[in-house]
């Protein structure tokens, strides 16, 4: 069977999502904890795969999250009926109920760090029960001193958690070009020890003010983090359950969504007629 293939939702996107080859939602919780909204957000639409992105666990923070913000958003999962709840491997404030930044900072790659990550997401996982809970790998534009690598760290993370890994492509592509390392490689190390996989796939732009590879999430997936699409599918054996594109700003024409989604879904059968 395919994974489901879907978009983030966005009020910009909302109308094409009764197509048919779209039969997958992810649901960012920010943006439907609305406390004057009267009906669920995702409305009348139907999709085999609905997930709750969160952006403020802050999962790598040294306290755990707050009970109400767990409270919201699983009253939101349950609500819409979703299937799994996602958010990154990364902190977004100081500590419980403290400042927060306004994006996300990745973790220092350390073993304390690992350790209240850890501690973290026995918690989020133990709240949540069966709902499965999937990690984001994120993308930085600067790295904290650190013990570990990056895949070392997401490898014990997802090994000693259990959790699943949502592998955003593009985050990794992004990090590899920033930073020197093999994105290929990184995905062949971590894969084996993710026994359930989400992905992200999403476009971005070189900045050639700054020399980093930007996140963007408004420009056309490149064929860059197409191809490492593929070999991620190839390195999942099967275990992926859906793959949401994200497009935040300038969203494509039909012609332009519709080309997307068939290339997701023609690099999805042709790696699972292979492996099948």
């Amino acid at each position: 069977m395919l994974p489901t293939i879907g978009y983030a939702l966005r009020e910009q996107n909302r109308p094409i999502l009764t197509d048919p080859a779209i039969n997958a939602c992810e649901i960012t919780f920010e943006r439907a904890d609305d406390p004057l909204r009267v009906e669920k957000y995702l409305q009348d639409l139907d999709f085999d795969h609905v997930s709750i992105h969160a952006l403020k666990l802050s999962v790598a923070s040294a306290d755990p999250p707050g009970e109400k913000y767990m409270k919201a958003l699983k009253e939101i999962a349950d609500e819409n009926g979703a299937d799994s709840i996602s958010d990154h491997l990364g902190f977004t404030r100081n500590a419980h109920e403290g400042v927060e930044m306004g994006h996300f900072a990745p973790p220092p790659y350390t073993q304390d760090a690992l350790e209240a990550t850890v501690r973290n997401l026995d918690v989020i996982q133990n709240y949540f029960g069966d709902r499965r809970f999937y990690l984001e790998n994120v993308a930085y534009l600067f790295e904290f001193a650190g013990e570990m690598s990056e895949q070392d760290f997401l490898t014990e993370t997802l090994k000693r958690s259990g959790s699943g890994w949502l592998l955003d492509v593009t985050n990794v592509y992004a990090n590899a070009v920033n930073f020197g390392y093999d994105a290929y490689e990184f995905i062949k190390g971590v894969m084996p020890h993710a026994d359930a996989v989400q992905m992200h796939l999403a476009g971005g732009v070189y900045d050639e003010k700054v020399k980093k590879y930007i996140d963007s999430h408004s420009h056309p997936i490149p064929d860059d983090v197409f191809d490492l699409y593929r070999f991620a599918l190839e390195q999942s054996k099967g275990k992926v359950s859906a793959v949401f594109i994200e497009r935040d700003q300038e969203f494509p024409d039909e012609a332009g969504w519709r080309s997307e989604v068939k290339r997701v879904r023609d690099i999805m059968e042709e790696v699972y007629a292979v492996s099948v």
